[in-house]
């Protein structure tokens, strides 16, 4: 499909509770109001109490700011002044708990807009602690951040950037975005929403911008933003995660938004680009949008029966060409698959999915189980995330992880501490124990003898005076590969408090199966690049659990970060070939279970924000809008290969740059095969570079190959064979045609899966 044109699109101005002009009927009593000359937003104070209700053109009271806390403990009472310098506008002056503290709101009403401004100053008001005081008015509410997409002006992949934190509040038939220029949502509650201040003339301002109307909440954000954009677009499909059993055409549905206070006509050019490059594309427009109202199309996007799809959508501005904007989105078709594994099965997640809003811990779950994830790395009650009693239900397993080592504490109190956390593992129903995470780069401080004597033992104590505290132990996670910390565990009896060794296989621009030469550290212990690689971590890993009693293997943070337009980590094409090989690897070394780090890009404590700088977003396998990354279809490719697999061996080459392993399964053997003509080095290319920012690197679209070296190979088949199938790492498949007991196939840099050839470990293969 080279170009559709796309009609089943609804102009609106944000919904009738947006437009409408009616005003309630009567005022409450010693109430000022503030209200845009247009009755899109209306503002009413309390007199007495300085409470502000929030109406929206309906008349409709939706929101009520009610107090102001100007530090961790103190806040306003009430209102000392409340005055109105015109129509639009209302000051507040409050009574606070200080005499020395002064805090004043300042409310402005606009078109479909109002902006409330607190101006404090004082030496008890503490700025990183303000909060605003709120109650939802029949409705509910949900933490959105606000963010935009970007182009990089020296090329690159397009990111995204977050301006403002948003708490959207949804109504049976309206809704209402608040706002704010930074919060973060696990320093307020129900009651109190966290609105730090910053620094201005002789104290401190924080503002909170409010939106009415039916739209959605990325659309009253870019009305909200203190910088105006003109324009904003978002795409979403309706399928949880974009995430389809089938191929066929797949509804894509766009919201344009004009925030300026002018009409603007405007067209919407959409593109669909699939793995290969394939591309499908359409348009719609020009269409005139009211002032600060939406637009909501909607177009088909055709997907194979094992697919995904990159699709972005370009508002433009007919007057002014010049004034555009855009946003991404990604669309996947993953069959389903039945695990036969069970308890056995190797793969999980370490971090919670954060989804505040979209796909709940149902969807969540049945996501999980579609990629082959049957554990949970901690989960208990009260925790964040899925509780046990939940994961029990969708057959899911889980483990406790926590820490909190008790150094330098009483007997009496390491004691008690363990007894708390057996109980707690208990209670939770957990197979595991991780005691700890990342203590050999958090607590450097500590020696691991300090670990083993505060910690584990005590723990052990603790376990053997209950017959019910039947789960295993792990180590901390360690962070990379240290044999340093190890050595000092060893030293310290640890190995004998274990049943498991943990550890995180960070990885750098290198492909997964690159194993550095040595020494990874400088003299002085500092950690040298090369000593965050996969499989050269992994192979020390196994011996270190193998000499040490045999132990078990977790590794409970892999991933493969998809942070953009730098040159330490993957793009997103490598990304789903390294997160195949890893996974493959980690059967080979006898891994008892990967967790991947996160599901979703973002952290806990900023959830569904943006940053394009910091690593830590970035790890997930899907994107910041729960679609899909490549790695995702990759994740579920290995481990659906996986399911009841063992490990061969390695198949050898003539060439030795020709890679290749052997696995067998109920159903048959299976390969994996790949080259590294093009080198270990991921991310590379000078022409990518850019001299003057030695970090950057221009990440290329995942619909590029990277791979320039191609290698024709011919293989062996069993005798009947006639067609043996190749699978790339997002599980698209090609079959090829044998003949004469050979099939020829092509060979590059990113492995494949191959079903039906004569391989054995024995024999060296000529190329």
């Amino acid at each position: 499909m080279s170009r559709r044109t796309f009609v089943r699109g609804s102009l609106a101005a944000g919904g009738t509770g947006l437009l409408a002009t009616t005003l309630p009927g009567a005022a409450h009593a010693a109430e000022l109001t503030a209200a845009d000359p247009g009755g899109t937003v209306r503002l009413a104070v309390d007199e007495t109490s300085g409470q502000i209700r929030v109406l929206d053109a309906g008349g409709v009271h939706r929101l009520t700011i009610t107090h102001f806390k100007y530090s961790g403990s103190a806040r306003t009472f009430g209102a000392s002044r409340v005055t109105q310098p015109s129509a639009t506008e209302i000051e507040i002056e409050y009574v606070t708990q200080h005499p020395d503290v002064t805090v004043k709101a300042v409310i402005v009403a606009g078109l479909r807009k109002a902006r409330i401004r607190w101006e404090v100053s004082g030496p008890a008001a503490t700025p990183d602690d303000f909060a605003i005081g709120r109650v939802v008015v029949n409705g509910t509410e949900t933490y959105r951040p606000v963010a935009l997409w970007n182009r990089e002006t020296g090329g690159g992949i397009p990111y995204e950037t977050s301006h403002g934190a948003g708490y959207a509040c949804t109504y049976a038939d309206n809704r209402l975005l608040l706002r704010l220029r930074d919060s973060t949502l696990r320093f307020g509650d129900a009651t109190w929403m966290h609105a730090p201040g910053v620094a201005s003339g002789t104290g401190y301002v924080t503002e909170a911008v409010l939106v009415p109307g039916l739209m959605r909440p990325h659309a009253a954000g870019v009305i909200a933003r203190d910088v105006v954009t003109p324009l904003g677009v978002e795409l979403w499909a309706d399928q949880p995660f974009h995430v389809w059993p089938t191929g066929g055409a797949k509804t894509v549905h766009a919201q344009v938004v004009n925030s300026l206070t002018t009409a603007r006509q405007v067209r919407l050019a959409w593109t669909a680009r699939t793995w290969s490059g394939a591309v499908q594309s359409g348009s719609a427009g020009p269409v005139t949008v009211s002032p600060r109202t939406v637009w909501n199309p909607s177009f088909d996007v055709t997907l194979g029966g094992r697919d995904i799809a990159f699709v972005e959508a370009v508002v433009t501005d007919d007057a002014d060409p010049a004034v555009t904007a855009f946003s991404r989105t990604n669309l996947a078709v993953l069959s389903a698959y039945t695990y036969q594994d069970g308890a056995a099965s190797r793969f999980g997640v370490s971090n919670y999915p954060w989804l505040l809003s979209g796909p709940g811990p149902d969807e969540t779950a049945a996501l999980m189980k579609l990629i082959g994830m049957k554990w949970v790395r901690t989960a208990y009650d009260g925790a964040p995330g899925i509780a046990p009693a939940d994961l029990d239900r969708h057959g899911l397993l889980h483990n406790v992880q926590l820490g909190g080592i008790p150094y330098g504490k009483t007997a009496t109190e390491q004691r008690a501490w363990a007894d708390a956390m057996v109980a707690r593992c208990v209670t939770a129903g957990a197979r595991y124990y991780e005691c700890g995470n990342e203590l050999n780069i958090i607590e450097t401080e500590r020696t691991p003898a300090e670990y083993v004597n505060a910690g584990l033992r005590p723990l052990r104590a603790a376990m053997a005076a209950r017959p019910d505290a039947t789960f295993k132990v792990m180590t901390c996670g360690l962070a990379g590969l240290d044999s340093v910390w190890l050595d000092g565990f060893g030293a310290a009896g640890g190995w004998s408090e274990v049943d498991v060794l943990a550890y995180h296989p960070g990885r750098g621009n290198y492909v997964a199966d690159y194993s550095p030469p040595e020494p990874w550290l400088e003299p002085s212990g500092k950690r040298k690049p090369v000593f965050w690689n996969f499989i050269g971590s992994l192979r020390k890993a196994h011996e270190a659990r193998t000499v040490n009693g045999g132990k078990e293997l977790w590794l409970t943070e892999a991933y493969a970060s998809t942070l953009p337009n730098r040159w330490w980590t993957d793009t997103y094409r490598h990304a789903a070939e390294n997160v195949l090989l890893q996974l493959m690897f980690a059967r080979a070394h006898d891994v008892r279970c990967v967790t991947w780090y996160t599901l979703d890009d973002g952290i806990e404590q900023q959830p569904r924000e943006a940053n394009a700088a910091d690593i830590e977003y970035h790890f997930g396998l899907l994107v910041r809008d729960r679609s899909p990354k490549p790695s995702l279809l990759a994740f579920a490719t290995a481990a659906r290969f996986l399911d009841q697999a063992d490990y061969l061996g390695r198949v050898t080459f003539s060439d030795p740059e020709v890679k290749g392993l052997l696995f067998d399964t109920p159903t048959g053997r299976f390969s994996v095969l790949w080259t590294r003509h093009d080198g270990y080095v991921l991310n590379n290319d000078p022409a990518r570079r850019d001299p003057a920012n030695p970090d950057y690197y221009r990440t290329p679209e995942p619909w590029l190959d990277p791979w320039p070296t191609k290698t024709p190979v011919s293989l062996p088949t069993p005798a009947a064979t006639t067609t043996v199938r190749e699978l790339n790492s997002i599980g698209q498949e090609t079959l090829h045609t044998a003949a004469g007991s050979r099939v020829a196939v092509t060979l590059d840099g990113a492995p494949r899966i191959f079903v039906g050839l004569d391989l054995t470990t024995t024999a060296t293969y000529p190329v």
